[in-house]
């Protein structure tokens, strides 16, 4: 071989090497960066101390000088480094009495950390007037949570969100006809103000610094979603600091998190359900230096009237939980635990697409790790396989959950009573005479406050000879309407939001004789159900009647009778609350004769109990849309447009012996051959082929 030849062989051999080099630097560069996610397990867990059976032992230990603190990589709680797992469980939507099972079925999947909002709604019913008794026994929950060995995120509001009428704002907010929610609107600032005065009064001595089990507080929620005005969120956090709150302060944003609606210096924290690492880029981006929070993992998703049932396949969930820890973030599931929006208590989507207002169902079940009725299922399973394969700091053993709940099959329940509308309308206390219809906020009933949930029944009386009769703007939200003569009804139908300026037409009458059209006198009603406030807006991508600041119930514009406007009506709230179940419980009930009925009615029927009750679940086959309440306390709604077929009755509503069942139909003929519901073992909350995997 020559010299020449030997040369460019070295040559080309050294340039070969240069190249190696230069890639086995590069390779070396991109493993010790990508390192914490190639090997996260090791990398996460070496830094957070596995979590002790007894966490307030632990976290108070020597005394406690901090709380939760979020700089740098991890959180720190009293300066010792906590990896949050935290679950949703609302106390408001379950009986008190099942509390400290839910919680005790959250610790044993190895969450360290209970998550809860406060329904202003319910604490607040009326202005100035508390409740924090029974299932609303705030103070309650928060010893248990600490009981079982839980700390708690404290989200108060004054906005929740959380498929929640209205959000949890209290309906007589709207008696002011300016109100603007969520801004610094005067008014309601004052009322944010009185009402923080009170609740976070009742907990600041509950605060981890203090004792107690809260460890973090929420401002506001999913503000950047909404971002109606910049001076709001710097207003809620000073309320809520004058009120003794000391304890970290955060925010929560889905798609709409920005530095914007974000406050300086508070932690921010994001929501999701799929491309975690995406949103978790944008967090990060937003606040390199702080730890990571995922404070909405939401587990499943939520059903309105008409679709199909929600399903969030665990093996997506469980892809997207196993990012989440890899890249280090603590995380809160939304739901863990969804429960029931019992009564009249379901929110409603403002959406950009018509009919632009999508009422939710009865259910919260979310598809989330527990059931509605707090059964373990398989996706709380697969949470638990998850977290102890990749979450920091994990118990290296769990607790065993509570024993599953035994169903009852009560079997069927005959209707022996049945009252028409009318005298259900007798029964009402309150019939109030106004010039022109008014929604139900602005009636006088109620100290003043106006009617808050429920139905509305108005009646008005017009001469005629012949024409058309309009209901000004959209109804809110669904409406019976009825047309009489002096001796006969000539019209009825039904019609809801989705129709704008709603006609029907009066036909003229002539004299048989003369064959001139005569003048007769009508009498017009309309019963309007509220089917649940906006709890969601985007921005103000809606109509103005779908927008959180325009949610008064019932007739919401005149009603006109040609040119005129109609007036001088009687207007009767049909509110379904305790007071009034209990007259309906003790009257005397006209006897079921036959197999059809005229509609609205109640229907009234005794399931007798022999020995402890059971949580069962009540079917109505057969029936059409209403309520139904057992022993006065108001199930829910059902509709059979579904999908929700069945609503869950827990065992503290009943008891031992006879137990009262009224269904209140809504249909306007009703044929069944014999009026029943059926107490099943099993919740339906959907049929097989109405199911929407997300």
């Amino acid at each position: 071989m020559s010299l020449k030849s030997m040369a460019n062989i070295l040559t080309v051999r050294s340039v070969h090497l240069k190249r190696i080099v230069i890639l086995s630097l590069i390779s070396i560069v991109i493993i010790w960066y990508m390192l914490p996610t190639l090997n996260t397990r090791t990398y996460y867990q070496n830094r957070i101390p596995q979590m002790e059976k007894d966490l307030y032992a632990y976290y108070t230990k020597g005394g406690v000088g901090k709380g939760l603190e979020a700089e740098g990589e991890f959180f720190t709680l009293n300066k010792r480094k906590i990896f949050l797992l935290s679950g949703a469980v609302h106390y408001f939507r379950f009986p008190h009495e099942y509390w400290r099972n839910r919680l005790l079925k959250l610790k044993a999947a190895g969450l360290n950390v209970v998550e809860t909002y406060v329904a202003w709604n319910l604490h607040e019913p009326h202005p100035g007037e508390y409740n924090f008794q029974g299932n609303l026994d705030l103070l309650h929950f928060l010893d248990t949570a600490k009981e079982v060995g839980l700390f708690v995120i404290f989200r108060p509001g004054p906005y929740i969100c959380s498929e929640w009428e209205w959000g949890g704002l209290p309906h007589w907010l709207l008696r002011d006809p300016d109100m603007k929610i969520r801004t610094t609107y005067p008014p309601f600032i004052k009322a944010v103000d009185r009402y923080f005065g009170q609740v976070l009064s009742l907990v600041k001595e509950y605060q981890f610094t203090k004792g107690g089990p809260i460890i973090a507080v929420q401002i506001e929620n999913e503000y950047g979603s909404y971002a109606a005005d910049e001076k709001y969120m710097p207003s809620v956090m000073e309320i809520i600091k004058k009120y003794g709150i000391v304890e970290l302060l955060f925010t929560s944003d889905g798609e709409g998190i920005s530095d914007e609606y974000t406050l300086p210096g508070i932690l921010a924290t994001i929501n999701f359900q799929r491309n975690a690492n995406v949103k978790l880029d944008i967090l990060q981006r937003q606040q390199p230096n702080r730890p990571l929070m995922v404070m909405e993992y939401w587990s499943g998703w939520f059903d309105h009237w008409g679709e199909n049932h929600h399903l969030f396949p665990n093996s997506a969930y469980t892809e997207t939980l196993r990012t989440i820890l890899k890249r280090g973030a603590s995380v809160n599931f939304y739901m863990f635990y969804g429960g029931t929006n019992f009564g009249f208590m379901n929110g409603a989507n403002s959406e950009r697409s018509d009919p632009y207002y999508y009422p939710t169902i009865t259910s919260y079940d979310y598809d989330a790790p527990l059931s509605e009725s707090g059964d373990i299922t398989l996706k709380w399973k697969a949470t638990v396989e998850e977290l102890r394969a990749y979450a920091p700091g994990f118990p290296s053993s769990l607790p065993d959950p509570p024993a599953s709940t035994e169903y009852a099959k009560y079997g069927k329940v005959m209707m022996t009573g049945y009252l028409p509308l009318q005298q259900l309308l007798d029964t009402v206390a309150i019939i109030e005479q106004h010039e022109h219809p008014v929604s139900m906020e602005m009636l006088d009933c109620n100290g003043g406050s106006g009617q808050a949930y429920g139905f509305t029944f108005y009646r008005a009386n017009f001469e005629s000879l012949g024409g058309k009769v309009r209901v000004e703007n959209r109804i809110a939200d669904r409406a019976q309407i009825w047309l009489h003569t002096s001796d006969k009804l000539i019209f009825k139908d039904v019609f809801d939001w989705s129709k704008e300026n709603y006609e029907l037409t009066v036909a003229q009458v002539k004299n048989l004789k003369t064959k001139e059209v005569e003048r007769k006198l009508y009498k017009l009603e309309l019963l309007v159900e509220n089917l649940g406030r906006v709890n969601f807006q985007w921005h103000n991508d809606a109509p103005p009647f779908a927008t959180m600041d325009n949610q008064r119930k019932g007739l919401v514009g005149n009603i006109l009778h040609n040119s005129e406007i109609l007036t001088n009506w009687e207007i009767i709230p049909l509110q379904f609350d305790a007071d009034y179940m209990k007259k309906l419980m003790s009257m005397q009930w006209l006897d079921i004769i036959g197999t059809s009925w005229i509609g609205p009615a109640a229907f009234m029927g005794t399931l007798d109990i022999s020995g402890t009750p059971q949580d069962t679940f009540l079917r109505l086959d057969g029936w059409g849309k209403g309520v139904a309440f057992v022993n006065g306390f108001n199930l829910g709604r059902y509709w059979k447009k579904g999908p929700q077929q069945t609503l869950y009755v827990p065992a503290p509503v009943l008891h031992t012996g006879p137990n009262v069942i009224i269904i209140f139909e809504l249909e306007f003929d009703i044929r069944l051959p014999s009026p029943s519901v059926t107490f099943i073992n099993q919740p339906v909350l959907s049929t097989s082929t109405r199911e929407t995997y997300m």
